[in-house]
């Protein structure tokens, strides 16, 4: 069986592109191989981190609250539709790291997370979309 690289899709945002490029390399560096049957989750995981990295951008640009006025004139006061693209991206994300052993709780690095030393290798700018906190 021939194990073709995973190509990053070229479409997704540039903080996307290089959470891929950081996630193949983590992937690597753990001895773990990615053959052609992981590039759909692999895939999926590219489109759904440039979701919630579009979702972010929007709700820091635009508010967590927006005003709307209704086609009766009415004035209304509701959350941010992205709030829920933001969030449901961020569950989907997790549930797809698990997959390849990439959350705290799947990879056993708990204690790395408690000592506050985990992140430490994530790329700049890419720290505010991570997925579990310290």
């Amino acid at each position: 069986m021939v194990n073709k690289e995973f190509p990053i899709p070229t479409k997704i945002c540039l903080e996307a592109k290089q959470f891929m490029k950081h996630l193949l390399k983590q992937l690597k560096d753990n001895g773990i191989n990615v053959t052609g049957l992981d590039h759909g989750c692999l895939y999926l995981i590219a489109w759904t981190f440039h979701r919630l990295v579009r979702a972010t951008q929007k709700i820091e640009d635009e508010g967590e609250i927006i005003k709307e006025v209704t086609a009766r004139g009415n004035r209304i006061t509701k959350t941010h539709p992205a709030i829920k693209i933001e969030y449901d991206s961020r569950a989907q994300l997790t549930r797809l790291l698990v997959e390849f052993g990439l959350t705290l709780k799947s990879s056993g690095r708990l204690e790395d997370a408690k000592q506050g030393n985990l992140f430490e290798e994530c790329p700049p700018g890419l720290q505010k979309f991570r997925i579990v906190k310290k």
